[in-house]
């Protein structure tokens, strides 16, 4: 059986950690940071609380595209200073430019889809030569073919925790032998993105179910292969950031400022 995890945040009051690795939840990813000044309040508690209850613990950033990749890796890397995590994670879903359009749900401006593509790709390059450990895109399909489909000629070559919830909508109520017997995915991943050939995490479900040990709806996800096989993964060397040529820096220049064009 797949591997077994959830993520949380600020938005998740109370976890009872040890009741869930009880229930076979093996693995967590924790929100740490977004942008350049977000810290989820949360995070060390349910950091520590997660890893003294022996699950593999992952932690994961909010990329905004309105804000320098480079500040906010840094801010990142300072908010998650001192945590012994095992993975960490890139959240790549927003595409409006405006948080306070965003907060009254009437988004006007839109992020061009190349200047999303080339800043969630400078992110996670700058992420991934910052760190000795496994880097993730977290992101849903839907996602890049309404908002940013250049960024799938790279995601490629990149593990991904991809969002698909093959559920009605509405909210049950299960004891976990329940979910595990009767309410886990029968179908066998997430919709790929157009040129991936395989995911590395699916998140299955957002606020589908209650269960035991947490007071509010929880984020389930798979690892694609056991427990075994997602620490032996964790093992594993990254592979290295390939160099980019003169060509490819004017190029994603071009992708991010779209506008330059035109001067």
């Amino acid at each position: 059986m797949n591997a077994l995890g959830v993520d949380v945040s600020h938005w998740h009051q109370t976890v009872d950690w040890q009741r869930l690795k009880a229930a076979g939840v093996c693995f967590v990813v924790v929100k740490a940071s977004g942008g350049v000044k977000g810290v989820d309040p949360l995070l060390r508690t349910h950091f520590n609380r997660a890893k003294n209850a022996g699950m593999v613990t992952g932690v994961f950033h909010w990329v905004d595209p309105t804000e320098p990749a480079r500040q906010q890796i840094d801010h990142f890397l300072t908010t998650c200073s001192g945590l012994d995590y095992d993975f960490a994670a890139l959240d790549v879903e927003q595409h409006w430019q405006s948080w306070q359009e965003w907060t009254v749900q009437k988004i006007v401006r839109i992020i061009p889809p190349e200047r999303i593509s080339a800043h969630a790709r400078e992110t996670a390059e700058t992420l991934r030569a910052s760190i000795a450990k496994q880097v993730v895109i977290y992101t849903r399909t839907s996602f890049l073919q309404d908002y940013a489909r250049p960024m799938q000629t790279w995601l490629p070559e990149w593990p991904l925790w991809l969002a698909y919830y093959p559920y009605p909508r509405g909210r049950v109520t299960v004891s976990w032998e329940d979910l595990l017997k009767k309410y886990l995915p029968r179908i066998a991943g997430p919709r790929l993105p157009q040129g991936s050939k395989d995911w590395r995490f699916w998140q299955f479900s957002g606020d589908r179910f209650m269960l035991p040990g947490v007071a509010s709806p929880l984020d389930l996800n798979f690892f694609n292969g056991d427990e075994a096989m997602l620490r032996a993964w964790l093992e594993e060397r990254p592979a290295a950031p390939q160099e980019i040529t003169d060509a490819e820096k004017l190029s994603r220049l071009w992708d991010a400022h779209p506008e330059l064009r035109w001067l």
